[in-house]
């Protein structure tokens, strides 16, 4: 069998294992009302305090703010579907279906980040249209919605990479969750705090940092920018997926 052919196919087996388990449903109900519940909140304080509104803002501005709740969704359900497999053991009837490790590794890579990142997205984009309902004078300019979720998409497909990388490199969904949040929210949150100008430095060079400027603008740091949050975001995600993808390659499989 051609190497394309087998992607194709283990692509299709890694969508079908996703969506055959109760909780990625779970993951994606829990995460829409999470979502548009908070889209809904923005949007009726918008309504109740129009002078609060930044002028010349949109109903995509006031949904930006709902992707930080859609990034933690994504990035656990993520770690959650990387490490099923392993947590049930049914990582070794998936090698002996899949035997070259990777194509494997390539399409779980490709079809978790890719659905996680296009879910998110999604309800974020559904998100503002709640906005929207409460304040339609701010409207839904196509350009804003495009380069919205532009941003989101590289966000959260980081955090998605991310989470696959973490699961890969672990095998245990807790060790996974724990790091991600470590590393997206506990970390930068708590050294930023700290008066030490090398947890200013450390904290700024997180994933959490980078997200949370790209998304409010806002860092350990003054001088971050756009093209360093964004880079620092991909370097976790990268490091992680080689991290994870070594470990699948180069080692027993079920231990």
């Amino acid at each position: 069998m051609s190497p394309a052919l087998a992607l194709a196919r283990t692509g299709r087996a890694e969508w079908s294992r996703i969506w055959s388990v109760r909780s990625s449903w779970i993951f994606a109900v829990v995460l829409a009302v999470v979502v548009l519940g908070f889209g809904a909140v923005i949007g009726s304080d918008a309504a109740a305090d129009p002078s609060d509104i930044t002028p010349g803002s949109t109903a995509w501005d006031g949904a930006r703010f709902t992707g930080m709740f859609a990034l933690f969704g994504i990035l656990a359900m993520a770690v959650v579907v990387s490490t099923a497999d392993h947590a049930t053991g049914g990582i070794v009837p998936t090698l002996q279906w899949t035997p070259r490790r990777g194509i494997l590794l390539a399409a779980r890579t490709v079809v978790v980040v890719a659905t996680t990142t296009l879910l998110g997205v999604g309800l974020v984009l559904a998100g503002a249209t709640v906005v929207w309902s409460f304040v339609p004078h701010l409207g839904l300019p196509l350009v804003d919605g495009l380069e919205m979720a532009g941003d989101l998409g590289f966000i959260l497909g980081s955090g998605a990479l991310l989470g696959v990388g973490l699961g890969l490199a672990t095998r245990s969904t807790a060790a996974a969750l724990v790091l991600a949040i470590a590393l997206m929210l506990v970390g930068p949150l708590l050294l930023a705090q700290l008066p030490y100008e090398w947890t200013l430095d450390v904290a700024t060079h997180l994933p959490g940092s980078g997200a949370l400027f790209l998304i409010f603008g806002e860092g350990p740091r003054d001088d971050m920018t756009t093209t360093s949050a964004r880079l620092t975001l991909a370097a976790w995600g990268l490091a992680a997926l080689v991290a994870g993808g070594w470990r699948l390659l180069a080692t027993d499989a079920d231990r």
